[in-house]
């Protein structure tokens, strides 16, 4: 197994997709930020306006999981802590109750980690998640909501093949994904967002991660006008191999698959701006990083 350059941000972060970035394929790597996008996931800057969007997230893991449940690495720990700025804009020029958006995320990103042959540690940018078209519909009474997302990630973050830990991962990446928010009676939300991540080789060490199906997804019901309650989690599956050199990475393609599940409070500030607070714990883990998650997002709108 190649610890050395597939762990070397084995949960990065970069956002989430913005929805911006956290890792899962390359031995525990993805691009897409899985678990970001559990807040009114469809909805978007209304035309004409740009808002502004913070994640932050902890993540912290002390196993690392195999192809049948067990412990793969002994002595693994990895702790990343990552802050993704984001900003959105909506065009003025719409079709119907069409809209579309465009915007861009950047991490920055603190990586440590430790396995069986040392640690290491790094702070750095992460890889650069550009929205390049974002397009939306709502229903006239405004209680359905659909997007479709088409990201690009382009690997702008530091990275050396010789490092234990980097915080750029040498690929690019396309992640269409369709969001969906739904309020199918006062007060309540039901949002999910299905992505898809495609990656390109990493040719500083011949690596090529699969691709891989991701839903973040949330149910939510507000006790007040301004306090929502919820319960909030990801999936995340590989289906196709990771390759090395065009053969199956462990015979069996080393693809990975995680669950994760957790409380979410929102608190609105006004119709435009508020603060989310969420953890998600996984379970079920197949050949990557074990652990839990913690997340503050907040949004607010910018005035350009």
């Amino acid at each position: 197994m190649r610890w050395r350059t597939s762990l070397e941000a084995a949960v990065l972060f970069g956002v989430l997709g913005l929805s911006g970035k956290a890792y899962a394929t390359e031995n525990g790597q993805q691009t897409y930020p899985i678990g970001i996008d559990t807040v009114l996931n469809a909805i978007v800057p209304a035309p004409g306006t740009t808002q502004f969007y913070d994640y932050s997230t902890f993540y912290t893991a002390s196993r690392f999981v195999g192809q049948n449940g067990g412990s793969a690495i002994p002595g693994f720990k990895v702790n990343v802590f990552a802050m993704a700025p984001r900003v959105l804009h909506t065009w003025g020029d719409t079709l119907g109750p069409v809209t579309f958006t465009s915007g861009f995320a950047l991490p920055i990103v603190h990586a440590g980690t430790t396995l069986p042959f040392g640690s290491a540690n790094r702070w750095g940018f992460g890889d650069l998640t550009i929205h390049s078209l974002n397009i939306g519909y709502s229903n006239p009474d405004k209680t359905f909501f659909g997007l479709l997302a088409l990201d690009f990630v382009l690997p702008i973050g530091s990275y050396s093949a010789s490092r234990l830990v980097n915080t750029g991962s040498n690929t690019y990446a396309f992640i269409p994904a369709l969001k969906v928010t739904a309020v199918p009676f006062p007060r309540s939300e039901f949002s999910a967002t299905l992505g898809y991540e495609i990656n390109s080789p990493n040719h500083a060490d011949g690596y090529h991660s699969g691709n891989l199906v991701v839903l973040d997804w949330v149910a939510g019901y507000s006790v007040l006008p301004k306090l929502q309650l919820g319960v909030q989690g990801y999936v995340l599956q590989q289906v196709t191999n990771d390759t090395q050199n065009g053969a199956p990475v462990d015979g069996n393609g080393f693809r990975g698959r995680a669950y994760a599940i957790g409380p979410q409070i929102r608190l609105n500030f006004t119709r435009d701006s508020g603060i989310v607070f969420k953890w998600q714990h996984e379970f079920d883990v197949r050949n990557r990083p074990k652990g839990d998650r913690a997340w503050i997002e907040f949004t607010f709108p910018l005035n350009l």
